[in-house]
């Protein structure tokens, strides 16, 4: 794989009052993700060009998050350097799967926290509504090791707009309530240099409906494992609605699941499916 180290010695821009929170720690994982792969492609990704000159972006489409009990998010504190481990494979010159392990530069390994990101390259021609898969045309990335069909998170995002499920959480997970948050879009604060709503504040929309939905029990949630599927982006004057559903599992006592699914308003059209687990004390 092609690996690539990059340090963060965490300040106030990187953490909240739970210290590295989860949408934070996503924006700076992700923009390590992209620097990997411009490295790869040796050029500047905001450069990159379709053939007939239209923007480019290395779009997220599927994360997934596992957090082991003995480092959870909230134990990184402010001044702590975490390293991340970016390991890159390629499908097509078109698609990418990062592997990223992050914790102290001491402890960083296979047993440390970890994220599987995956992208696909889209131009936003047609408006944020309407994002078209399109490779670069000035970029190669046959040096990159190459990624198995097979092994694609494609097919599972896939496999997750059929039947609404990640399978994060099994039947052993059981509804204990449920929640519909309406969300407006903020130009400002919702979107990246790219006009488009930012994959990262996905979760922290989802984060605000969990919350709600919750009504003041279990105000201290530690992630454990998350799974986002992402399937558009949606307009910056739009409205987003997010339904979650709270589970618990009797084979998790000290655990709450949750599955969201976040629409937008214009055409009713799913642009997100996630399931999570978060330990509580």
């Amino acid at each position: 794989m092609s690996v690539h180290t990059f340090d963060l010695t965490l300040g106030l821009p990187h953490t909240n009052h739970r210290f590295f929170c989860e949408h934070l720690m996503l924006k700076y994982a992700g923009h390590f993700q992209w620097q990997a792969i411009a490295a790869a492609a040796g050029l500047p990704l905001s450069t990159l060009r379709t053939t007939s000159g239209g923007e480019v972006y290395a779009s997220f489409y599927y994360i997934e998050i596992i957090v082991p009990d003995d480092a959870p998010l909230e134990s990184f504190r402010l001044d702590d350097t975490v390293r991340f481990v970016v390991a890159l494979r390629s499908f097509k010159n078109l698609a990418f799967e990062g592997r990223l392990n992050f914790d102290r530069p001491e402890r960083v390994g296979d047993a440390s926290p970890f994220i599987r990101f995956a992208n696909i390259f889209i131009t936003p021609e047609k408006g944020n509504s309407r994002l078209r898969v399109a490779p670069p045309a000035q970029a190669d990335f046959h040096e990159l090791p190459p990624l198995p069909n097979e092994e694609n998170p494609y097919h599972l995002t896939r496999a997750a707009s059929e039947s609404g499920a990640l399978g994060l959480l099994d039947e052993a997970w059981l509804p204990v309530t449920s929640y519909e948050h309406r969300y407006p879009i903020d130009v400002d604060r919702d979107t990246n240099g790219a006009g488009l709503v930012y994959f990262a504040n996905y979760v922290a929309f989802m984060d605000t409906a969990e919350r709600l939905a919750l009504d003041g029990v279990a105000p201290e949630r530690s992630l454990r494992h998350r799974r986002i599927a992402y399937y558009g982006n949606a307009d910056v004057n739009d409205t987003l609605t997010i339904a979650v559903t709270v589970l618990r599992s009797a084979a998790h006592p000290r655990a709450l699941g949750f599955r969201y699914v976040i629409r937008r308003q214009e055409d009713g059209e799913i642009i997100c499916l996630s399931e999570a687990i978060k330990a509580t004390p």
